[in-house]
């Protein structure tokens, strides 16, 4: 009778006579074994498309028909069966690049940004209201940037492949970090931070990359938890490092450190960070613009029209108070510099925490009721916002930002809300759409708050009233999270089970 010998990743017919050919060891069978597979392989003249299926563990009874070639020790069909299995690209490369890259956006723009347009515009002979205008002026842009690119950038990343768009984000980064290190003046600054946003990605295309590798549901809400934990991380170090920079070595130095660093990042990116997106899966044509596509994705499920809104009303939120922070702190506490980069770090503290202590148990606890967590979080973020506007000295902030910890959860549950909502060829599609929203939010926010900064500064209104518009428009989100959580969910169509995703 013959025998059959079981390869580590194949099974493979071969005649002998014995159990096991006498003076051969373990690891010389394996190596014979191997050079028997490649020889069959050049005899069957297998292609590289069927090299790929084998590594990709799809069934090789389905695309080899040499039977004499292949068997089975107990009559099943082995073949049937998937070689490697159904485990998709780990995540873990994605989280670690993100770190990185995200650092050096940090470095460069908590609070080192914000400081040198108020170094810069103070040199050029402006007050302290001018200045904030010409910041509000300048976010606002780079937000308009970011709208009209981040859609064409997403979409493309649907037909492409997610890392030549996320490629493509990283080297524009590093240009714009090194330009900005050496720009003279607050125009040549303004013009480089506004023309780098048409590649910027803001989460977009790692969004999608989470969205292409783990199902609809929990695990994509941890996973997009996780992801945000690297980002509080990043806000943690950056927002730290660019503190002591700006301290010891000058305006300069956030941007040229940021630009190394986000250097390294795109070699890493290069070298470990797998395709998530396969080409099986990719959109093959496009048929309308992305505005259009999006505009009837929300046409089709009226549950994703009020997630949506709730989405943009919380960017806007967040914008109104988020473009003018670093100057309102100054203003409202005394800080410097390096006073703002603490509580800054500080606030990327708590975002790590939120996501690795709070996150899962309110998962856990509320399953099948996210609504009902985001509606939570969201108001309690507005609630600390009224916390800063009325806390009389800068130890009151940090007690407002320990006790409100919990609100960053609002963000990967909502995320998840919308996602799961939308068909799995379309997931750069609406990462990219949601990401113009929130840009479109940043606009509007940025000309709001830094408006009502500068009439606060002349007198004619309270400091905190940037905090006061980023409460009612995060109360109006989430009174838009109620409203869709009422309507019934109709659920996008998943792809084939790829999901199981190691370091998700």
């Amino acid at each position: 009778m013959y025998k059959f010998w079981i390869l580590p990743s194949f099974q493979f017919q071969a005649p002998c006579k014995a159990p096991w050919p006498p003076g051969l060891s373990l690891f010389q069978m394996c190596r014979f074994k191997r050079l028997c597979m490649f020889f069959a392989s050049c005899v069957l003249g297998w292609d590289n498309r069927a090299k790929r299926t084998i590594l990709q563990g799809s069934s090789l009874a389905q695309t080899f028909t040499p039977k004499g070639y292949w068997g089975a020790m107990d009559g099943k069909d082995h073949l049937a069966a998937p070689l490697l299995g159904k485990k998709g690209p780990s995540l873990t490369p994605l989280y670690a690049v993100s770190l990185l890259r995200t650092t050096a956006v940090a470095i460069a723009m908590i609070p080192a940004f914000n400081l040198r347009v108020s170094a810069l515009g103070k040199a050029a002979g402006y007050d302290s209201a001018a200045v904030a205008n010409a910041l509000g002026l300048i976010t606002a842009l780079r937000s308009f940037s970011e709208f009209t690119a981040a859609p064409l950038l997403a979409s493309w990343s649907d037909r492409q492949g997610r890392k030549r768009a996320l490629l493509m984000s990283s080297v524009a980064f590093v240009l714009e970090a090194a330009l900005i290190a050496v720009s003279p003046g607050l125009l040549m600054m303004g013009l480089v931070h506004v023309t780098a946003g048409f590649l910027a990605s803001n989460g977009a295309i790692e969004t999608s990359c989470i969205a292409d590798a783990t199902p609809a549901g929990p695990r994509r809400a941890v996973a997009v938890g996780r992801f945000l934990t690297v980002v509080g991380a990043a806000l943690v170090l950056g927002a730290f490092c660019g503190g002591l920079l700006l301290e010891h070595w000058g305006g300069r130095s956030p941007f040229a450190c940021a630009a190394v660093l986000a250097f390294v990042a795109v070699l890493a990116l290069i070298s470990f960070v797998p395709e998530y997106l396969p080409p099986s899966r990719r959109s093959q044509t496009s048929k309308s613009t992305p505005a259009l596509a999006a505009l009837q994705l929300l046409v089709q499920t009226p549950s994703l029209r009020w997630y949506a809104a709730a989405s943009g009303l919380f960017s806007l939120g967040m914008a109104v108070y988020g473009t003018v922070n670093v100057l309102w702190l100054k203003e409202a506490f005394g800080w410097n510099g390096q006073d703002v980069g603490h509580f800054l770090s500080a606030v990327g503290a708590a975002l790590m925490i939120s996501q690795v202590i709070f996150l899962p148990v309110l998962l856990r606890v509320a399953k099948g009721r996210e609504s009902w967590v985001v509606q939570g979080a969201i108001v309690l973020h507005a609630i600390k916002f009224v916390g800063y506007a009325w806390a009389p000295r800068g130890c009151w902030a940090y007690a407002v930002l320990a006790v409100s910890s919990p609100t960053f959860c609002a963000a990967p549950i909502l995320t998840s809300l919308c996602t799961r909502h939308v068909p799995a060829t379309q997931q750069g599609l609406w990462s990219g759409s949601a990401s113009a929203l929130s840009t479109a939010a940043n606009v509007v926010g940025a000309l709001i708050g830094s408006r009502l900064l500068a009439l606060a500064l002349d007198g004619h209104l309270p400091l905190g009233s940037p905090l006061y518009a980023g409460t009612v428009f995060h109360l109006m989100a989430a009174l838009c999270v109620g409203c869709g959580s009422r309507l019934p969910e109709k659920k996008a169509d998943e792809p084939a089970p790829e999901d199981s995703v190691a370091g998700a």
